[in-house]
């Protein structure tokens, strides 16, 4: 008889069902892909928001605020929520307030006095029940599918100093 070469049909099934079974278990679930792609997109248009209050505020020489509701934007008025169900915005969601020279104004919430004594009569000055803290221009958003989130500084000047991966569940 002759020599045979080459696969047999059995053969090349049997090799073409190991490869994609090796293929299946090395590639992440397509739904991660998205989601993660989600988290990046949402983090860099909250970014974006953020330059174009800024430029605004600039252009205008009037304060412009970002707002973490939903609404519509105007020239003075920035409204920005997620688009997306499974990615949240877990740090303060008090306002942004960008000065008419671009530059960004303190954030502060009012909190209960931990000093405050209930027995002397209430004194803004002296014994105040709330008092003013000052919150960080550093917000969060966190995609609760993935339990990751990225992280968004911005500088005193407004300006966006980084966006940056946070692992660890959403809080």
């Amino acid at each position: 008889m002759g020599n045979n070469r080459g696969f047999t049909l059995i053969e090349m099934a049997v090799t073409i069902a190991i490869l994609a079974v090796v293929a299946v278990m090395t590639i992440p679930p397509l739904s991660d892909l998205i989601a993660k792609q989600r988290l990046n997109t949402t983090a860099k248009d909250l970014a974006y928001i953020f330059g174009q209050a800024r430029a605004q505020s600039a252009v205008l020489r009037k304060e412009v605020t970002v707002k973490f509701s939903d609404g519509t934007s105007d020239a003075t008025n920035f409204f920005w929520i997620s688009k997306y169900d499974d990615i949240k915005l877990t740090s303060d969601t008090t306002d942004v307030v960008f000065q008419p020279i671009g530059l960004v104004t303190i954030r502060q919430k009012e909190i209960n006095n931990p000093s405050f004594n209930p027995s002397q009569p209430e004194d803004p000055i002296t014994n105040p029940k709330k008092i003013k803290q000052p919150v960080p221009l550093v917000f969060t958003v966190c995609s609760q599918k993935l339990s990751s989130s990225k992280q968004i500084s911005i500088s005193k000047t407004g300006v966006i100093q980084k966006i940056e991966d946070k692992s660890g569940g959403c809080s």
